[in-house]
């Protein structure tokens, strides 16, 4: 059973899951990323799992733009990352 608490029931401190981060990425020679920086350390990007482009929301000031990239790296683990198309900056999406 919960303990009633008499507080008024509430979203409280409502957050946003699943935010990108800003993230540093080297390119290769190729499309897309070669190296990724996770948590302080440098990751190769062992292969392009796949790859999607997203344009949305043209209607207002600033669309989004996005090439989406799914990675494989250190030891299978799979990354989502994309690069905005009208900055050129990289995020990382879901780890």
């Amino acid at each position: 059973m919960v303990k009633d608490t008499r507080t008024p029931a509430g979203a409280g401190d409502i957050r946003a899951l699943n935010q990108p981060h800003p993230l540093a990425v080297k390119t290769g020679d190729g499309e897309g990323p070669a190296a990724l920086r996770l948590r302080s350390r440098w990751v190769t990007v062992e292969a392009v799992v796949d790859r999607w482009r997203i344009d949305d929301e043209w209607w207002r000031e600033q669309p989004i733009s996005r090439m989406y990239y799914e990675c494989a790296v250190d030891q299978g683990l799979r990354v989502t990352v994309f690069q905005d198309l009208a900055s050129y900056k990289w995020s990382l999406q879901r780890a």
